[in-house]
């Protein structure tokens, strides 16, 4: 499985114009906090499963990119988010 960094919102929606994908944030310490993320561009709502305790939220391009309401944003900005590669070229 080939591990890719996602540097920005539009590599992001690039990524996800396949269907959904399996990313993670980096954290401290060689842990990490997985997440399933899909993306709908007819309605603009990102579709994001924490597996860290289950949660499921809808966000907007913004929403995604705030602090308030995820740490996607944050970790994107820091180097700190990943995309799972199974098989798909990115």
């Amino acid at each position: 499985m080939k591990i890719l960094q996602v540097k920005s919102l539009r590599q992001l929606k690039k990524i996800l114009s396949e269907g959904a994908g399996e990313f993670f944030i980096a954290l401290n310490y060689g842990c990490k906090s997985s997440k399933t993320v899909s993306y709908d561009k007819k309605s603009r709502v990102f579709y994001v499963t924490n597996w860290i305790d289950g949660t499921v939220q809808e966000l907007s391009s913004r929403q995604i990119m705030a602090a308030g309401w995820t740490n996607i944003g944050k970790a994107i900005n820091a180097g700190a988010f990943y995309y799972e590669c199974s098989g798909r070229q990115q």
